[in-house]
């Protein structure tokens, strides 16, 4: 590439220049075509095989995660930030790599889970990284996986919640799936939601779900929303102030 030297900046091309602007604020031109790698280098240049090892690996991980995220899709579809999908995908990754049959470039997200470490992976994953279940809920809570309960003793919805500002009422429920992750399939149980209002009395709180069939990848999560009344009806807040959390996997 070459410094362009005029009392003006050229950006765009003209026959076989592309004229430029770099990241220093310099007025540049090169050649097209004479930059990078031809397609035909990447694919015979054994240089690049890391690279596409890789690019197949995150390529399985991206269409795992998917389904991963459509497990639970009524909590995270209400409690989601703008990173929910890529952290879906390197949560799925960092399984894959957990495969130590296969070399690299082959790896499963299968062979991955045969690692009893590897299923904890997803626990404490959040739908909303914003509103992190640690900073929604300050109350000490209690996950029973034999029951499939939630229990929390003593809840006070004031004291206990991280309310948003406009939010009246706060909405629980639970969730429990099985994920038979080798044919992207899924058992899904919800419980009924719980709505208290913020100026409630002190309670035992518990929230409950059948087990659904399956033991492949079982997993748990907690879903936080918000809303407010407005004269007789209620209005659910956007989805920035609610938590969607994975409690549990197995």
């Amino acid at each position: 590439m070459a410094k362009v030297i005029a009392p003006f900046k050229i950006i765009g091309s003209i026959d076989d220049l592309n004229f430029y602007v770099d990241q220093q604020g310099q007025n540049r031109v090169r050649e097209k075509g004479k930059t990078g790698v031809s397609k035909e280098a990447f694919k015979n240049n054994p240089v690049f095989n890391k690279v596409k090892n890789h690019g197949k690996e995150f390529s399985r991980a991206i269409d795992k995660a998917k389904t991963f995220r459509a497990i639970a899709y009524p909590f995270f579809n209400r409690a989601k930030d703008g990173s929910f999908a890529g952290r879906a995908n390197k949560l799925m990754f960092e399984i894959i790599e957990e495969d130590t049959i296969n070399p690299h470039g082959e790896r499963t997200l299968e062979n991955g889970l045969l690692s009893k470490e590897a299923k904890t992976y997803p626990t404490g994953f959040e739908g909303n990284c914003l509103r992190p279940l640690h900073k929604v809920l300050k109350a000490k809570w209690n996950w029973n996986e034999t029951s499939s309960t939630f229990t929390i003793n003593n809840f006070n919805p004031k004291t206990d919640i991280n309310w948003p500002e406009e939010a009246t009422h706060v909405h629980l429920a639970l969730c429990r799936a099985n994920w038979d992750y080798a044919n992207n399939e899924y058992g899904v149980e919800f419980s009924d939601d719980l709505i208290l209002e913020n100026e409630d009395t002190e309670s035992h709180l518990q929230l409950a779900t059948k087990i659904p069939e399956g033991n492949q990848l079982q997993l748990a999560y907690l879903f936080v929303g918000f809303s407010t009344k407005v004269r007789n009806k209620t209005k659910e807040l956007k989805r920035s102030n609610n938590t969607t959390t994975i409690l549990w996997s197995v």
